[in-house]
């Protein structure tokens, strides 16, 4: 079979949903002409029958060069976040033993799996210089997360069931706020302002099929930032598997054609680099096995003031 991946990206003031196969994009318009507005989110609603259409055409680019579809001008192509937007963009804590260790935790599995969910269309950005600092954290920290996008809805399922959902996966960056995470009230944590805000989940820059993704159980997970190597872990190192997490998370909520889970992340904040923040300029660049590499520049927010006068 012939590896693909898709992408949304900006290509003359135009926003599109795209096939890449090597370094070449080709416009999901183009290969399903029925429907020149077709998304990313509109081949996971049917992503079995879709998965089968896709990858025999990608077999025809790659392998037998019987296509008549012609690549997208390299230049000018900005790639965002691949799935814009799904309904439910969940993240899954506690699941490495060396993040919980360095956050002073006991580092084991824990009997009930945390989760939360984070609003999807304000948090997730795509590549580039995307990532908004807030103004009301000192401690602005990274996580660099193996991201799944469901392709079936489920319900209440095994993990069986579970596995065969999977559509795919992304890589994504789980940004947090240390200093709002600990709030001063009765409840003592308040994850939308410590992991929640604006821009603070980028993913991309591609959804790979299941097929194309390799071993998810054995992928590395790397992230440097501003080109030093600050996390270096492996999906081996997970608590929870992707299917036990998503058949728990089932049990609780409908998941969706297209709704993702971000499942943990591998030791190396910052706490541990000296308390080396992320500051307006650093960049990121974050790699899980053959699902590429992501990049992200982060800025200071503006002023209020700021703002309105530059709108």
């Amino acid at each position: 079979m012939t590896p693909y991946r898709l992408a949304t990206l900006k290509h003359d003031e135009r926003e599109l949903a795209a096939m890449v196969i090597g370094e070449d994009h080709f416009a999901l318009s183009e290969v399903f002409p029925f429907d020149p507005g077709i998304t990313v989110m509109d081949i996971l609603s049917s992503w079995e029958r879709s998965a089968v259409l896709l990858q025999s055409i990608a077999d025809d680019i790659g392998e037998r060069g019987l296509t008549g579809l012609a690549p997208l001008p390299r230049n000018g192509i900005e790639l965002l976040t691949p799935v814009r937007y799904p309904n439910k963009l969940i993240a899954v804590g506690a699941n490495y033993p060396g993040h919980l260790a360095e956050m002073g935790l006991e580092a084991q599995k824990w009997a009930s799996m945390p989760f939360f969910i984070r609003p999807p269309t304000t948090t997730m950005v795509g590549p580039g210089v995307t990532v908004v600092i807030p103004p009301s954290t000192k401690q602005f920290d990274w996580e660099c997360e193996l991201t799944i996008v469901i392709g079936r809805r489920l319900t209440k399922v095994d993990r069986h069931e579970a596995a065969r959902s999977v559509a795919g996966y992304t890589i994504g960056l789980d940004l947090s706020c240390r200093d709002l995470i600990p709030a001063h009230n009765d409840l003592q944590i308040d994850l939308l302002r410590g992991k929640a805000q604006d821009t603070m989940a980028p993913c991309g820059p591609y959804f790979v099929p299941t097929p194309h993704a390799g071993d998810v159980d054995a992928l590395p997970i790397r992230l440097w930032v501003n080109d030093a190597l600050m996390m270096d872990g492996s999906t081996s190192q997970m608590l929870f598997k992707v299917d036990e997490m998503i058949a728990t998370i089932s049990q609780y909520l409908t998941l969706e054609p297209g709704d993702m889970i971000m499942t943990g992340s591998p030791p190396g904040s910052a706490g541990v680099h000296g308390n080396a923040w992320l500051k307006p300029g650093d960049r990121m660049r974050a790699e899980i096995g053959s699902l590429g590499t992501f990049e992200v520049t982060c800025l200071e927010q503006l002023a209020p003031a700021t703002v309105q006068a530059a709108a």
